[in-house]
């Protein structure tokens, strides 16, 4: 049986980071599986509220979260991870 495993790079400074929720957190975590070399992703909404398990509103609210912190910037439908 071949499982296919996802890994990903997380920046200290957003696991250390007091001002930014768990959940935004665990959400950076899921966009970071999911990041080419320049660490550029685009999952759907429906994709990570899937794998995180919270609703596509909530994903919205998180991307928001993380966008305002500066730890992620969009780009079309990209998403830039720092």
């Amino acid at each position: 049986m071949s499982l296919n495993y996802r890994f990903g790079i997380v920046s200290r400074n957003v696991i250390t980071a007091p001002d930014l929720s768990m959940q935004a957190k665990c959400l950076y975590s899921a966009l970071a599986c999911y990041a080419n070399k320049e660490r550029s992703c685009f999952p759907s909404i429906s994709t990570l509220a899937d794998d995180l398990n919270v609703s596509q509103r909530t994903i919205k609210r998180l991307i928001k979260e993380l966008k305002n912190k500066d730890h992620i910037t969009r780009v079309g439908r990209k998403l830039i991870i720092k």
